[in-house]
């Protein structure tokens, strides 16, 4: 795990489904109510299987697929997860979306694979960049800002427990 000293930003090593699961388990456990989070990376990185995971770690029931074709999917859990994929979507459509009323909300996290179209609508989200590494290896490259600064810690903390 490599870490900047200049941001809370920080990378992880996953070597397989069951490592990015984990981390989405630390996720779901530090996150609370209002929390957002950005993913990025290219397509077959890992994003919807990291929230689908997140889903799981919550206690969703029903657990998200790729949701490309579907601009937003909300699941019950121990916090409500709205999953926005904006991977069809242009800045132009944001408004007719409705990303912004979901951001903040106290009853859950909003997980927005592709989010180069919402700029930042206001936002103070963790991001996580996907990088493919070979097989099913991933860098995983969070930063959790100065809102997620807390959360950030505490999943690094964990992490590296192993």
């Amino acid at each position: 795990m490599a870490r900047s000293k200049a941001s809370n930003t920080f990378s992880v090593k996953s070597g397989s489904p069951a490592e990015t699961a984990r981390l989405a388990g630390l996720f779901a456990a530090a996150l609370k109510g209002g929390d957002a989070l950005f993913l990025e990376g290219p397509i077959g990185s890992g994003k919807t299987f990291f929230v689908r995971e997140l889903a799981a770690a919550l206690g969703a029931k029903k657990l998200p697929v790729s949701a490309s074709f579907n601009l937003m999917r909300a699941y019950r859990g121990r916090l409500k997860l709205y999953h926005f994929d904006l991977f069809r979507a242009v800045e132009a459509d944001m408004e007719n979306i409705g990303l912004d009323e979901y951001l903040g909300r106290a009853d859950g996290i909003t997980a927005v694979e592709w989010p180069a179209a919402a700029g930042t609508c206001g936002a103070e989200p963790v991001r996580l960049e996907f990088e493919l590494a070979g097989g099913d290896r991933r860098i995983i490259k969070i930063d959790a800002g100065a809102a997620g600064r807390r959360a950030g810690k505490d999943i690094e903390v964990k992490w590296l427990k192993k």
